[in-house]
């Protein structure tokens, strides 16, 4: 084996211990910046359906030199590198090394692309199919983060177990695609009216928990609670694409706050459950905060 196969498979194994993806586009494109001198570069995956860019370097304005290069994954699949370059010598350096560029960009994509299959899988099994919504198994792999962060900042966490109102009628009226849009609908309210690091699961059939991170005190969550309760209320959707049939739909809220309310997760969420069931008792577009005088009063039978 001659030294640039070494090299090459060296530097590939390398990757493989990465164990970010853009950890990985960005090794290769610092890689081939030191031994091609290239400026910019984006790797682009390509399917039967769709292209999606997978890493583009930071610059936006691109050079005169491009190079492309195309790798087969699978007979669906395609991994192309563009690599720019700024001179005619970086670009006549590129050519002259072009065997080596192609077989060491033939291990890497492989690599890359593995390392992308994983992270694919591992977002579907967190991940709701219908609506996009984290699912319960991502608390089983976050809960811990979760109050690590909010311990460590001495911040409170916002519980919000949310409910549609009469979701099942929704369904015996029309039916479960119709069931599925709402909920696709809520979802999308949701990730719009709370902030990015604040977190959206699909619990069940109809019910979501939004946790609130770095709650300053129960009256900020209280705030978001309303403006999630009256945002999904002027939301329409579609029944029927003939007749433009609209529907509009309703939730309730209940809220725990953690540590004031719990001592953990599981006991936040048992008692933010607690509050929506006392949400709904009250009525529709309704939210509740648990309180401890309230436990004895729900009859949940």
């Amino acid at each position: 084996m001659n030294q640039t196969c070494e090299d090459i498979i060296k530097k590939n194994e390398e990757l493989k211990l990465l164990n970010r993806l853009e950890d990985i586009y960005l090794e290769i494109f610092n890689h081939l910046k030191k031994e091609y001198n290239i400026s910019q570069m984006e790797i682009l995956l390509k399917t039967i359906d769709k292209t999606e860019s997978l890493y583009k370097s930071e610059e936006i304005i691109y050079d005169d030199f491009l190079n492309s290069l195309k790798y087969i994954e699978n007979e669906n699949t395609q991994i192309y590198f563009l690599i720019y370059l700024k001179t005619k010598e970086d670009n006549d350096l590129i050519i002259k090394d072009l065997p080596k560029l192609k077989l060491a960009l033939e291990f890497y994509s492989s690599s890359l692309y593995n390392k992308y299959l994983e992270k694919s899988i591992h977002e579907l099994s967190i991940v709701d199919s219908v609506t996009g919504a984290f699912n319960r198994s991502y608390l089983d792999v976050y809960v811990d983060n979760i109050l690590n962060i909010s311990n460590r900042e001495q911040k409170k966490v916002g519980f919000l177990k949310i409910g549609i109102d009469q979701f099942k009628a929704v369904v015996d009226e029309f039916d479960y695609t119709v069931g599925d849009k709402v909920l696709v609908e809520l979802t999308s309210t949701l990730k719009e009216s709370v902030r990015i690091s604040d977190i959206v699961i699909k619990m069940s059939e109809d019910e979501f928990l939004v946790i609130l991170l770095n709650v300053i005190n129960e009256n900020n969550a209280t705030i978001v609670t309303d403006k999630l309760i009256n945002n999904f209320s002027n939301r329409k959707v579609l029944v029927n694409d003939d007749t433009k049939q609209t529907l509009k739909k309703t939730i309730c809220v209940g809220m725990s706050i953690y540590p004031d309310d719990a001592t953990n997760i599981d006991d936040a969420i048992k008692k933010a459950d607690v509050a929506l069931y006392e949400a709904r008792n009250i009525g529709r577009s309704k939210y509740y905060k648990y309180s401890e005088e309230s436990v004895n009063s729900i009859d949940f039978f």
